[in-house]
């Protein structure tokens, strides 16, 4: 592991509860593919150690995720942007895995959630076994405000948590919501204050902590079971078979071309343009 990726999440132990940790705080945790792999070595770790009954991911700073790291665009697309949309797929069959392996985790999973969870946050929450938000939390899935296909698996998991009319609205206009929506559509579990939600990870913590070892890893495997049942292991084919298509269809002179402006102005002015044009009272932002 680089430097760099050990100042980018943490991991550590305190009884029965492992922490991860997102560790850019002054990026408001923007996330990184290596971020990603760090997340499930640190899953992994928890797994293999007997003591740990429960994990909780978090994020340091104001903020638990601005979603994905937007510094490097064609990171951000994997590739597609200069070598075209087949070289994505390798890189986008690796973000798929990684979220499947985070939803499959040998351990219970618990996101504690502040401020900001976009995007790709949000995504990690998504796949967690259990999430509280403090009420100041704003989340949103804005990826369709670059003019792609959104991610592909989003679609059918949000749709399969609080119905697919209400997917179409979040996932078509990416606009924000509250924490107190997002409980009542089912994506998190629970709100509180900012001053509570310490407590109230640490409660369910110790809830889950008080459970058999036994107990525990036998609920993971009929959780396991059930998502197979339900056809979530499914869901995430679609991001690497599809999403690097939509990436590169074309776009005609009266469209928003999110990758042409950003040949034409630079990255920041390109996204000053995409705030201008997805505007308005759906969008929210």
């Amino acid at each position: 592991m680089s430097e760099q990726q050990e100042r980018t999440v943490t991991y550590s132990v305190t009884g029965n509860v492992a922490t991860i940790a997102l560790d850019r705080p002054d990026r408001h945790n923007a996330l990184t593919d290596s971020m990603f792999d760090l997340v499930v070595d640190g899953l992994r770790e928890a797994a293999q150690d007997d003591d740990v009954k429960v994990v909780i991911l978090c994020g340091n700073g104001p903020s638990f995720s601005s979603g994905f790291d937007m510094t490097n665009p064609d990171e951000f697309y994997g590739g597609a942007e200069k070598m075209g949309a087949r070289y994505a797929i390798k890189t986008l069959k690796h973000r798929a895995d990684v979220m499947r392996e985070i939803l499959y985790s040998g351990k219970p999973t618990i996101a504690r959630v502040q401020r900001n969870c976009i995007g790709a946050g949000l995504y990690l929450v998504l796949v967690c076994n259990f999430a509280i938000a403090s009420d100041d939390t704003v989340f949103g899935l804005p990826e369709e405000r670059f003019g792609s296909g959104g991610t592909s698996w989003i679609y059918p998991f949000v749709a399969a948590q609080c119905g697919l009319k209400l997917a179409n609205e979040l996932l078509m206009t990416g606009r924000k919501f509250d924490a107190q929506e997002a409980q009542r559509l089912n994506l998190i579990n629970r709100v509180v204050g900012a001053d509570q939600l310490d407590q109230e990870v640490d409660e369910l913590a110790r809830a889950i902590c008080s459970l058999p070892r036994e107990g525990i890893a036998s609920s993971r495997v009929v959780a396991h079971m059930s998502y197979d049942m339900l056809g979530y292991p499914s869901m995430f084919t679609p991001h690497y078979g599809v999403h690097p298509l939509t990436v590169m269809m074309e776009r005609r002179d009266d469209e928003f071309d999110f990758r042409k402006r950003i040949a034409a102005v630079g990255f920041k002015q390109a996204m000053a343009e995409r705030d201008e044009t997805y505007r308005g009272h759906f969008w929210g932002w």
